[in-house]
């Protein structure tokens, strides 16, 4: 088996001006990158930089009398860098002045320079921030990073929409993705919660280019690894150890969903919510939850009255303390005990200690 090619950085240029552009694109493409897009208008550009994987842009500040800024907040939002262009000198906001600024008409030799600088740094083992991640090896990393972005999740989110084709694969690094089953009339619960030990979308992993009922939401805001199944299948043909790391992680992520039925086949509205709850805080870390009960209700799939009487009763306990929109956990040993079987198994698998006061 050959070496695969290292994938080449992804541009997305932006520029008015037709002849322009094609200059900006040859000189790009002559520095050993390729075009991700050629855009020339503010909305249909703030669209690309949203919802397309990119390495860098190059971004004309002045696109026929329009300020092209709001492409670099989303750019930013992101983590991806760019290059303006302008005439005259820099005339923009201040948080954008620490980027490169070349003169128009853009020299080639300029362009290169900052398209140089613009790589991103190598990340290492220990600051990937996804525990699937860091146990690959080293030579399955190195194959999957270029096709790696980092995004921020919204709370609210729709990552994977049940049914339909899984465009990407997640690898959260903070927040939390709740995964939903939900059936042709639109009744979901959740069955999984995914934090930076686990991957939502895993659909490619298995082959499949379609999800199978899931729905992931994004619950809690946070950021995430993202990988297009189009680039992540042809790398699991490819290299067997990063395919079997993945199906261990989709065989962990199944073992999820099995606990969370026995859950609701036969435990208690109180059992659930406080497995429910000890999940979600070791894996945030955070022992403040912002959830209501109607929230509550709405992903153990109970009514809100069941959700109610069981807080009151861990309150009553000292395990907890609920107020309008928080839960606060006081004693996670408590709140183990209270979640039975499960809660001793969660105490014993997740990684690292719950949070200190």
């Amino acid at each position: 088996m050959g070496i695969a090619e290292p994938s080449r950085p992804k541009i997305l240029v932006v520029e008015s001006s037709y002849p322009a552009a094609v200059a900006v694109c040859d000189m790009v493409v002559k520095h050993g990158c390729d075009i991700a897009g050629m855009v020339g208008e503010l909305d249909k550009a703030i669209a690309f930089a949203r919802d397309n994987a990119l390495d860098g842009a190059v971004i004309d500040t002045d696109l026929r009398g329009t300020a092209s800024f709001p492409i670099c907040e989303q750019l930013r939002k992101r983590d991806i860098p760019f290059v303006l262009t302008g005439t005259g000198a820099f005339d923009g906001p201040e948080e954008f002045r620490t980027a490169p600024w070349l003169h128009k008409p853009v020299d080639d030799r300029e362009l290169g320079l900052a398209l140089a600088g613009l790589a991103r740094p190598a990340v290492a083992p220990g600051s990937r921030g996804n525990l699937i991640l860091e146990r690959l090896r080293d030579e399955d990393w190195s194959a999957m990073q270029p096709h790696l972005e980092q995004v921020a999740l919204s709370a609210g989110e729709i990552l994977n929409a049940a049914g339909d084709v899984v465009s990407h694969v997640y690898f959260p690094t903070t927040g939390l993705v709740s995964v939903f089953a939900r059936n042709g009339r639109g009744k979901a619960v959740e069955v999984a919660l995914v934090g930076r030990e686990g991957a939502t979308g895993v659909a490619p992993i298995l082959g499949k280019t379609q999800s199978a009922g899931l729905e992931s939401v994004v619950h809690v805001a946070g950021t995430a690894w993202r990988i297009a199944a189009s680039e992540l299948m042809p790398l699991l043909a490819d290299r067997p150890g990063l395919r079997a790391e993945l199906l261990a992680a989709v065989h962990a992520f199944v073992g999820e969903m099995s606990d969370t039925a026995v859950s609701m086949g036969s435990g208690t509205i109180e059992q659930r919510l406080a497995r429910r709850l000890l999940m979600a805080s070791l894996r945030l870390g955070n022992r403040e939850l912002a959830l209501t009960h109607e929230a509550l209700a709405r992903l153990l799939a109970v009514r809100r009255s069941g959700i109610t009487v069981a807080l009151h009763m861990l309150e009553s306990r000292r395990t907890i303390r609920s107020r309008r929109n928080l839960v606060e956990i006081l004693d996670y040993e408590s709140l183990a005990l209270a979640a039975g079987d499960a809660g001793a198994r969660l105490m014993d698998t997740e990684v690292g200690a719950p949070p200190s006061q």
